[in-house]
């Protein structure tokens, strides 16, 4: 892993579109998440997580949680055996590493060593809970508890019928009755915090690997590959930089909004055709000296064009950008490129390609 450590405070900002499923159920009732009075679906934190990890499952990077496998046995907690099987995966660095610690007289955690191996810990923290080496990480990066969709939608009844009979007495299959939504635009709204990812190593790679998992997870791949999941496709995905770690903009989560087409309601969208984004907001808070850049990412070529401002000549003077037009430059595309001592670390997820 190569060491270059965060060291600049951000926000994230990731839409993705959703068409007739259900993008967050609750876990009780399957249902989506809902807030009757303002109409908006609601996306957790934990199910954006999940999209993150199961990517990076699925391309073998070392996680901590991951959904659906379990390394305990006997009474073992699931905490303690995963922290087990890493101490097996890891033995020998970890071995190495306590020698050198002792050598230096310091304390040496080998439930924190090997957790820091999982890019997972390093990007959202993590819990140990093993006796006499108990650990308690706080993650740098942190999604909104609940993410409301940046429209209103009206749930639609759905029914489902099974062809297996639940027991032998019964003749057919089940009828069961769910909720879907006909489309969203969710907007994601995430924090960066580079003195936490100091305590947990986190790196610029990591938040390439974070910000790729984010795109390819949301729309198709990992557990977004799913019967209830399907039908989902990332659009943008924004990084606003600030210039030092102790200045804030209020509102990020309210930057971005939905001019709809036609005089349609937001219950009637159905696709990207039926509204356009209103970036104006988001590209006014670049001129603010409390912003380093603004860096985004999407594949769609109508957004590239409303979002980035161009740098006309009449923004330059003796070949140099006028002081007053320095602000557009702020815009810089995210690669998603990696530079992991993996098989495959010369992949590259670069935005040219």
């Amino acid at each position: 892993m190569a060491n270059n450590t965060i060291n600049h405070k951000s926000e994230i900002l990731f839409l993705y579109d959703t068409t007739y499923n259900i993008p967050n159920g609750d876990p009780f009732t399957g249902e989506q998440r809902y807030d009757e009075e303002t109409k908006k679906i609601l996306i957790s934190d934990v199910r954006i997580k999940r999209y993150v990890r199961d990517f990076l499952d699925d391309k073998e990077e070392d996680i901590y949680v991951i959904g659906g496998k379990s390394f305990a046995e006997g009474d073992e907690s699931g905490s303690a055996a995963r922290i087990r099987s890493l101490h097996e995966k890891f033995k020998k660095e970890m071995e190495e590493a306590e020698k050198a610690a002792k050598e230096k007289k310091e304390k040496f955690s080998k439930a924190l060593f090997v957790m820091k191996k999982c890019v997972d810990v390093r990007l959202f923290g993590g819990i140990a809970t093993g006796k006499g080496d108990a650990v308690n990480l706080t993650g740098p990066v942190q999604f909104a508890l609940l993410n409301p969709s940046l429209n209103q939608t009206n749930l639609r009844m759905h029914q489902n019928t099974s062809v297996f009979v639940s027991k032998s007495s019964n003749e057919q299959g089940a009828i069961a009755t769910t909720t879907v939504v006909p489309y969203s635009v969710v907007q994601i709204h995430g924090w960066l915090n580079p003195k936490v990812a100091a305590e947990t190593g986190m790196t610029e790679d990591d938040l390439k690997q974070l910000f790729k998992s984010l795109w390819y997870g949301t729309s198709g791949d990992g557990s977004s590959h799913s019967r209830t999941k399907s039908g989902q496709n990332s659009i943008l995905l924004i990084e606003i930089v600030y210039t030092e770690t102790n200045k804030k903009v209020y509102g990020v989560d309210q930057l971005i909004k939905l001019n709809n087409k036609d005089n349609k309601k937001d219950e009637q969208l159905r696709s990207l055709d039926d509204f356009e984004f209103d970036f104006s907001k988001l590209i006014e808070l670049a001129k603010s000296d409390r912003i380093s850049k603004i860096k985004y990412y999407t594949e769609l070529g109508n957004i590239k064009e409303k979002l980035v401002p161009k740098i006309e000549e009449t923004d330059k003077e003796n070949g140099e950008i006028k002081e007053d037009s320095t602000w557009k430059e702020k815009f810089e595309e995210i690669q998603f490129s990696v530079t992991q001592n993996k098989p495959d670390s010369n992949e590259s997820f670069s935005t040219n390609d």
